[in-house]
Order: structure tokens, then sequence, then C-alpha cells
């Protein structure tokens, strides 16, 4: 239970300050030596995050779903945006979701990914909206920064590169406005979280019906079956942790976004990198 707790504290700050949720859950399990907790723990943390996206921007989300419903342009552009970003995102996810999850099992390898978003990080303030330009109001999201910035988010399934991290800061090289980056950064993670998280659940239940004599039978799907993971109180009360840290974590770095400190964050990521690649073996 308090491996749990400190994996979900971890998932809930990791996910939305730019220092890879992913990355920091694979150091996680190393250290606390929860190697056999498997994607599906990792997974449904993610879910929990994701529920205090809803939260945090409860508003916008619904002014856009209204908006969508009474055919207001602006609103059907933005949802347009969102689901036009989520393609690249899909493509990479699932046709190199092997070698992905490969990654999870080389914390060495989620260093080296850690020192690269830290890369990311520091050089944003020179993007046409970073730090070094804090007068420029930036330009509107339009289709190709939309799909450059999922294929971006496609690309930091690999763990160590911070979703959040690599998003914004490929929107701020583009000149898209700071705060808007943050905001759209967070509404295309739905479609990209929630649908992992779905694609688990479909693999959990179908697993379920997985018997000793069945997996006899059809020892390929039981392999499928061995890190399904279940439901358990631990994995809840995760989940519960990294939804409230997941809250606290958004708030934080909107403020941080705001104010043109994003860049600062590159200095933490960049100790985690080589003190991970020092002392894990």
């Amino acid at each position: 239970m308090i491996e749990s707790i400190i994996l979900g504290l971890l998932q809930g700050l990791a996910e939305f300050l730019p220092i890879s949720s992913s990355g920091h859950l694979v150091l996680g399990h190393e250290l606390l030596g929860m190697n056999e907790a498997g994607m599906f723990f990792d997974i449904m943390l993610h879910a929990g995050t994701l529920l205090s996206i809803f939260v945090v921007f409860h508003k916008k989300i619904t002014d856009i779903i209204v908006g969508c419903l009474h055919r207001d342009k602006e609103q059907l552009r933005e949802a347009g945006y969102i689901i036009l970003a989520s393609i690249p995102t899909a493509l990479i996810g699932i046709g190199f979701k092997d070698a992905l999850e490969g990654l999870f099992e080389n914390p060495r390898a989620v260093c080296v990914a850690e020192l690269f978003t830290g890369l990311l990080l520091f050089t944003s303030q020179w993007g046409a909206t970073g730090a070094k330009h804090p007068d420029n109001e930036g330009v509107k999201m339009n289709w190709w920064r939309a799909l450059v910035t999922g294929t971006v988010q496609g690309i930091a399934c690999i763990p160590g590169i911070s979703r959040s991290g690599s998003t914004i800061s490929a929107m701020m090289f583009m000149g898209v406005n700071r705060k808007y980056a943050g905001e759209f950064s967070f509404l295309m993670s739905i479609p990209a979280v929630g649908g992992a998280a779905l694609l688990d659940c479909i693999k959990w239940f179908k697993c379920q019906s997985m018997t000793p004599e069945k997996a006899l039978l059809d020892p390929e799907k039981a392999a499928q079956c061995a890190d399904a993971g279940s439901f358990t109180p631990e994995l809840l009360v995760g989940m519960l942790v990294s939804f409230i840290f997941g809250i606290i974590a958004l708030k934080w770095l909107m403020t941080f976004l705001q104010k043109g400190k994003f860049q600062h964050f590159a200095w933490y990521v960049w100790a985690v990198g080589i003190l991970g690649l020092i002392f894990i073996k």
C-alpha cells in the first residue's frame, strides 16, 4: 500500500510537471523493487491523473462539447485540432507498442531520455513565445501545428521524455501562446491517455476468463495475459493519490508556464537522469 501511494504521488506530480511521469514510474519501480507491477498498474495511474484534467479544465471542456453540439465554428475548430493531433500520436503509439513497452524495462535508457527532456525544456526559453520573448502574444493553433504537436506527443510515449514538456516546448518553438500551449497540451492528452487506459481495461476484462485449463490450450493468449494485472485496493488507492496530486501539479505548472519559468524544470530532470545513470545498474 505504501509503495502504491508513493507511485501514485510520483505519477500525479510528474504527469503534468514536465519531468516525465512514465520515466519516474520506471525509476520508482526499480528503486522500490516493484518491477512485477506491470503495465496495467502504470496505465491505471495515468487514468487517475486523466480525471484531474476534467476537474481543472472542466469549463474549457464543457465549452468545447456544448459549442460542438451547437455547431459553433470556433469550438468545432478546437475539437478538430485535438482530433488531428491525436492521429499521429495513435499511429506511433500503436505502431511501435512493443518497442515502447520494452523500454519500460530499461531504466538506463529512461535516464538518457530524461537528459533529452531537460535539453528540450532548457532551450524552450528561446522559442518564439519562450521566456526570452515575454511580450510575444503568439499565434493561433492551425492544422499543421496540431499535427506537429501530435507527432511530438507520440514520440513522448518513450519513457523519460516528458509528454507535457515536449509538446509545450514544441508549441512555444512554433510561436503558440504559452497559456494556450499549456491548455492544448493537456486537452490533447485526453484521447491519448484515455485510449491507452481503455485498451488496457479491455485486455483486463478479456483476461479474467483465462483459467489454467484455457492457458494450456492457448499458451499464446496466456502469455499476453501475464501482465494484465488486476484491480486491487492498492491500485485504487494509488489512482486516488495520483488524481489528487495531479490537480495540484496541473495548477502549479500553468502558473509556472505563464510566469515564464518553464525552463527551470530542466535542472531537476538533468539531476534525475545523471543520478540514475550513476546509481542504477
